[in-house]
């Protein structure tokens, strides 16, 4: 009930912040159906006034009956202009509530969280619930009021019609099976609802599109969307078919009852016990009630559903918060780092699993140093660079800047205080200036530091491959836009890497993995050499690397293996311990004679 209350307080909160006039009208529908339930009892004074011919009950029932139309009309005309116009305004809300709570959670956690990724996606399936909230608790209240006016009139009629009534009951009591049905059926779905995304990507995608043409799998891959998409939606068809079956059962069982109790009724009018407006009006009610009966059940239902909807975003808000109260920092970074970054006794798993990606790791990286990261694939070298920058917080230990722990800095401000290029790069197809230049977005228009930027990442060629220059529109799939290779791409997320000037943190996460070994080293070159006059500042410049070649320059060299740091020292210190990093050198080395 607690839950209930909370979800039904925020979604009519919301609506009276966002237009509270709106909101009232919007309830003068409920005094329509109001009126509505008035016209059996006029239909009555008709039949009545028709057969005994009293002029009275006549006009009583034909100026009720026409008045209540014409009213109702009028409104419901204005209540569900008014309803309209906040279902708009209540659905783009919490569209744009989510938006910025996904996008305000400072870590990158939940992302790589299946709990979060499900119960995003049931929000993203059950949307219009959500949009439809405040439209949906003014049918509740509609609703309620049509019925407890429709069961009032007709017991008031004729007694037997409680009856009628009663049996549906245990009808109504069975729809918590139907509703636990429902949320069954969306749980269910979630994951094979993301699986189902994921396919319809590859398959419409050009990038993957091309490979699935060249492995010949285009079908294999429609054969699992197939499949996904049964998967996905059998749950909820299940849900929906019991819910039938059940409902079914009802009506055949009301409506049994309803024809026996109106034959007792005409047999008493026959016999002149019953007035013949009555029995009019017990035909007309027993529909009346057994559409009481189909509302108030999709009332529960749709109730539910929105009381669980608005939970979950509830709980998505409470997660953001949550998360938000871990990194109260509000400490700004300092200006010149002096001492540099400590990670000390840091381990951290992903959410969902026991393995660790790092296992107690303790490392010094000083400042004004170039440090080079080193491992084999799966040794934890992105997940501490993620650490490092703040987007995951260690499972275990803690990060320090200047002897600070990271979690004491404001993180916004921190990262405005980093930089850095990534294998993994964003493909934004905007204007070349502007997809470079989003890499300081003060500078974001400043014509020659992006030019800048470009040449110290040795992309001087990629300007050539541009016909229009930093004007020339990124992507064919826009008007006049150009199609850049692997290669053109990652020089211009390596360009936006380095418009900031003054990071105390620059790191590169192979951002060269689609060049050559050789362009590799004179672009490290080039970094190194930039990071040597920000020494200055104490900068740390963090390379991370499977290329040994291109780290013998580095101040310092760390190995990490399974998630630990296996050995750390200057490039000759290591080759000269003859250990795993010597071993992996000379291995690589082989490959280039």
């Amino acid at each position: 009930m607690r839950e209930f209350l909370r979800a039904v307080w925020l979604v009519t909160a919301m609506s009276f912040r966002l237009s509270p006039w709106q909101s009232v009208a919007a309830m003068l529908e409920t005094l329509g159906k109001g009126l509505i339930m008035l016209q059996p009892l006029f239909l009555a004074f008709l039949v009545d006034g028709l057969i005994k011919n009293e002029q009275g009950r006549l006009v009583v029932g034909a100026v009720g009956m026409v008045a209540s139309i014409a009213l109702n009309m009028g409104l419901q005309l204005v209540g569900t202009h008014a309803r309209v116009m906040q279902l708009e305004r209540v659905g783009f809300e919490f569209d744009a509530r989510i938006a910025r709570i996904t996008a305000g959670i400072p870590t990158l956690d939940h992302l790589e969280s299946a709990r979060y990724q499900d119960e995003l996606q049931v929000l993203r399936d059950q949307q219009g619930t959500l949009g439809q909230s405040f439209n949906l608790l003014l049918n509740t209240v509609n609703n309620l009021v049509f019925a407890g006016g429709t069961i009032i009139v007709a017991v008031t009629a004729d007694a037997r019609l409680a009856i009628v009534t009663l049996i549906a009951v245990p009808g109504l009591l069975l729809t918590r099976w139907t509703v636990r049905w429902d949320k069954e059926g969306e749980q269910r779905a979630a994951e094979p609802s993301r699986r189902t995304g994921h396919l319809v990507d590859l398959v419409t995608g050009a990038t993957p599109s091309a490979e699935l043409r060249v492995f010949g799998t285009r079908q294999t891959v429609r054969d699992l969307l197939r499949e996904s998409v049964a998967g996905w939606r059998r749950p909820i068809v299940g849900a929906q078919l019991r819910t039938g079956l059940v409902q079914g059962v009802e009506s055949l069982v009301f409506f049994g009852v309803a024809a026996v109790v109106i034959a007792w009724m005409v047999r008493d009018a026959i016999r002149g016990v019953v007035n013949p407006g009555t029995v009019a009006l017990a035909v007309m009610m027993v529909q009346r009630l057994q559409m009481t009966v189909v509302v108030l059940r999709n009332t529960s239902q749709q109730l539910t559903k929105m009381v669980r909807n608005v939970r979950r975003f509830l709980w998505l808000q409470e997660y953001a918060d949550t998360v938000a109260r871990e990194h109260q920092g509000r400490r700004e970074p300092p200006e010149v780092l002096h001492s540099g970054i400590r990670v000390e006794g840091v381990s951290f798993s992903y959410d969902g699993t026991s393995e660790r990606s790092l296992r107690n790791v303790t490392l010094d990286l000083p400042a004004g140093s170039i440090v080079a990261l080193v491992g084999e694939n799966g040794a934890g070298k992105s997940t501490l660079v993620k650490l490092l920058t703040g987007m995951h917080e260690p499972t275990e230990g803690v990060v320090r800047v200047d002897g600070t722990p990271l979690t004491n800095l404001d993180l916004t401000a921190w990262r405005g205080r980093v930089s850095g290029a990534f294998q993994d790069h964003a493909r934004f197809e905007l204007v070349a200036q502007e997809s470079i230049g989003i890499g300081d977005l003060p500078r974001v228009d400043d014509h020659a530091r992006v030019l800048e930027a470009v040449h110290l990442g040795a992309g001087d060629d990629l300007l050539e491959a541009l016909p229009e220059g930093l004007d020339t529109q990124l992507g064919t799939t826009w008007q006049d836009g150009v199609g850049l290779s692997g290669g053109q791409w990652q020089r211009v997320a390596i360009a936006r890497g380095l418009m900031r000037q003054t990071p105390l943190l620059l790191v590169l996460d192979e951002p060269t993995a689609a060049l050559d070994a050789a362009t590799e080293h004179a672009l490290f070159e080039r970094y190194a050499e930039a990071a040597r006059e920000a020494g200055a500042r104490g900068s740390v410049t963090l390379l991370v690397t499977h290329r040994f070649s291109t780290v013998a320059s580095a101040d310092l060299v760390v190995v990490l293996d399974q998630g630990r740091v296996l050995e750390a020292g200057t490039h000759e210190e290591l080759i000269a311990a003859r250990g795993r990093y010597a071993e992996l050198y000379e291995l690589q080395a082989r490959g280039y004679r």
